[in-house]
């Protein structure tokens, strides 16, 4: 198949570009910190310690189908504010976008597990108008700057993985279907084909104003931008998102599985005086999409793909977020708009996380 200007850059360019940024990133945050860095400089407050997070994101949360976006997974750390090898920070002293006399940044690693499926997973040889199955497989390199004086947060993401047979999405998916005593999806032998995936995803949040109201009640608007880049997804992102509840300073977001209006995975947990918080929001994201692998099939080999993708796509979610000292569960329901001609109507699903402090 021979390939476009656009796909060759986006594809090997981005894969180069991604190889160096995750490999660098995660051999200066395996080397051990010196001993003067290591020095308790006495309490912090607030604290703002490490934290691990678990998501779930399910269609059965939301429509009760297996299509489209069918399963995702993530398990994910980040680390504690300022707990990042001193070569990180020499790199951001160094970036004229932040001033890390006043940011918090932040490091982390996570491993995702995706799942797509067309609209009759009963089927043998599936719709060719329809999507096509795909598992994605990825570990994740990020960096959280959080500048608490501008109120904004910076994210930058490296995922490398694979797409194809050799994720094992048809292993979960059918195993996890016949655990719960249901059919299994039929067509998976018609999936996309093995493929190195790549993906560098960047974003900018900034809280644009916050409010006190009556009952200790607070309310905040927040807008953001970002875009990703690579072989299995390509596009440019922004949106708005409006809470309101307890403790909004806690966190800019819950965890999410992108593309999403996401958190960098972290919060600060309750103290002694005030252990609980919590808050609803509903959000926007739009996205203008040059790529998208589980619609426009593999990029360096002939497969299944949609014929009519849209070029935009947007988000409306919804959700309430609550946290008990060193714990924080969250609940989003969202709604997805139609991504291809064939497509039925959009796509709602839920994402269920849970994150522990230490």
């Amino acid at each position: 198949m021979k390939l476009t200007r656009f796909e060759t850059l986006t594809g090997t360019g981005a894969a180069r570009i991604a190889a160096a940024l995750f490999i660098g990133a995660t051999c200066v945050m395996a080397l051990p910190a010196s001993a003067e860095d290591q020095v308790e400089t006495g309490p912090v407050a607030p604290r703002k310690p490490g934290v691990w997070s678990l998501t779930s994101e399910n269609d059965m949360f939301g429509s009760g189908t297996d299509r489209n976006y069918s399963n995702g997974v993530r398990l994910e750390h980040v680390s504690a504010a300022d707990e990042v090898h001193p070569g990180l920070k020499w790199v951001a002293a160094r970036l004229p976008w932040i001033d890390v006399e006043r940011t918090d940044l932040r490091q982390g690693f996570g491993l995702s597990h995706a799942i797509f499926t067309p609209e009759d997973i009963t089927l043998e040889d599936p719709n060719p108008l329809d999507r096509p199955y795909a598992g994605w497989l990825s570990l994740s390199s990020t960096i959280a700057a959080t500048d608490i004086e501008k109120e904004l947060q910076d994210t930058l993401q490296v995922n490398l993985g694979i797409v194809g047979p050799s994720a094992g999405g048809e292993f979960v998916q059918n195993n996890w279907h016949k655990m719960l005593g249901i059919p299994g999806a039929q067509g998976w032998d018609h999936q996309l084909k093995d493929e190195p995936g790549v993906e560098i995803i960047a974003q900018r949040l900034q809280r644009l104003n916050k409010f006190d109201l009556p009952f200790g009640l607070e309310t905040d608007f927040a807008g953001h931008a970002g875009f990703a880049l690579g072989n299995v997804r390509t596009y440019a992102n922004t949106g708005l998102t409006a809470r309101i509840g307890w403790d909004l300073d806690s966190g800019f977001g819950p965890p999410r599985i992108r593309p999403a209006l996401a958190g960098a995975g972290e919060f600060i947990p309750g103290t002694d005086e005030t252990p609980w918080g919590g808050y609803a929001f509903i959000g926007v994201d739009g996205r203008a999409i040059a790529r998208d692998m589980f619609l426009d099939g593999n990029l360096w080999r002939d497969s299944a793909r949609v014929e009519d993708r849209r070029a935009l796509s947007g988000d409306l979610q919804a959700g309430l977020v609550v946290h008990y000292r060193d714990v924080q569960v969250a609940f989003t329901w969202v709604t997805r708009t139609e991504q291809f001609a064939y497509q039925d109507g959009p796509q709602q699903f839920g994402a269920v996380s849970i994150s522990i402090a230490h």
